[in-house]
């Protein structure tokens, strides 16, 4: 499965907080100047995404834990029902379409069918129909990487580049991911994972990451750059660039804390 050229956002601010004020994004947006804005579904980001027209967005989906919450609490019929509301009748056209397609692997339930409805039931909530890419978040992505289950991994970068987005993972284990899925030829379009000058969060080892980074061909968006707030943020963005990370992921708090 071959990538298509792209060449990634280098700058991405994360803007997925809850409660984050809209216009208090847009100033941040309008001040730091980024490349895209990464989001994850909430009950703000449509809002947020509303007040920031024009800046492409990178959207981790799905959002499992939340999900697995308002189940609990309000039952699964208004949990998909609310979630559906927020993205109007194309959502719904959008997720009877996938299940449709996905339907014999939902029958079976078979994450190749499970993901895709997923990711569409969450589309609406984390704002703008189509975003531009697309990451698979990172408990679903580690939990196929741990079961080797290559074809759904597979199957996802095909899903989303139909739906017309760019196809990426989220992930924790970042050296593993990149190796097993070049052992796998699955060549998604980024993967999100941590990188930074401490080690922090970087499995299965550092050196192991920085090895892996340094020989995909897949771009490497970095994240925890300032592995939790012992590096100083330029030092990390630099440190990412510098081993090979074809763009970083910079959360929103971080910058507001600098600037105040």
């Amino acid at each position: 499965m071959s990538a298509r050229t792209w060449s990634p956002p280098r700058r991405i601010i994360a803007i997925d907080g809850d409660g984050r004020d809209p216009s208090a994004a847009s100033r941040l947006a309008e001040r730091e100047q980024p490349d895209a804005v990464l989001v994850r579904p909430s009950l703000h980001a449509r809002a947020t995404l509303a007040a920031l027209p024009g800046i492409p967005v990178v959207a981790v989906l799905p959002d499992l834990a939340q999900l697995l919450r308002d189940v609990a609490d309000r039952g699964a019929p208004r949990a998909a029902g609310s979630r559906l509301a927020a993205g109007g009748i194309s959502a719904c056209w959008r997720l009877a379409r996938t299940g449709l397609r996905h339907v014999s692997d939902l029958a079976r339930q078979d994450f190749r069918g499970i993901i895709p409805v997923l990711i569409d039931l969450e589309r609406g909530r984390a704002g703008r129909g189509a975003p531009d890419a697309v990451a698979v978040a990172a408990p679903l992505t580690d939990l196929l990487l741990a079961s080797g289950y290559a074809e759904c991994l597979a199957h996802l970068v095909s899903f989303l580049r139909g739906s017309g987005t760019r196809a990426g993972f989220e992930t924790h284990n970042l050296g593993h991911l990149l190796v097993r899925l070049a052992s796998w030829d699955v060549v998604p379009d980024f993967v999100i994972g941590p990188l930074n000058a401490r080690g922090f969060r970087m499995k299965p080892t550092p050196s192991a990451v920085l090895a892996a980074v340094a020989h995909t061909t897949i771009p490497v968006l970095a994240s925890e750059l300032t592995a939790a707030g012992t590096v100083p943020l330029a030092d990390g963005v630099a440190y990412a660039h510098q081993h090979g990370a074809a763009g970083v992921i910079v959360p929103a708090d971080e910058l507001t804390q600098r600037m105040s």
